[in-house]
């Protein structure tokens, strides 16, 4: 039975999850690239005169973000799969 709408068309996409993955990452890759050209003529920190620092610097908090949620928040607030019965 072929699903219409929105879950088939999400239905489908969760099937090449690796082909979206290696579209986000080098969506990301393209980004971080075009940021290199607009350098900060007043850095207030160290780091930040380096070309693409702040996407960088985003991609990595984010990705730890969410291995922390995934790591450590998620076995706190998971339930059981019958937690709320039939």
């Amino acid at each position: 039975m072929s699903q219409k709408g929105l879950g088939g068309i999400l239905a489908k996409w969760s099937e090449n999850w690796k082909v979206w993955r290696i579209i986000f990452f080098v969506t990301l890759a393209l980004l971080l690239v075009l940021n290199v050209p607009f350098v900060t003529h007043h850095p207030h920190f160290g780091l930040d005169k380096y070309p693409g620092f702040f996407a960088g610097f985003g991609l990595i908090v984010g990705l730890v973000m969410v291995i922390l949620m995934k790591k450590i928040v998620q076995p706190f607030i998971a339930r059981k799969e019958d937690y709320y019965g039939d």
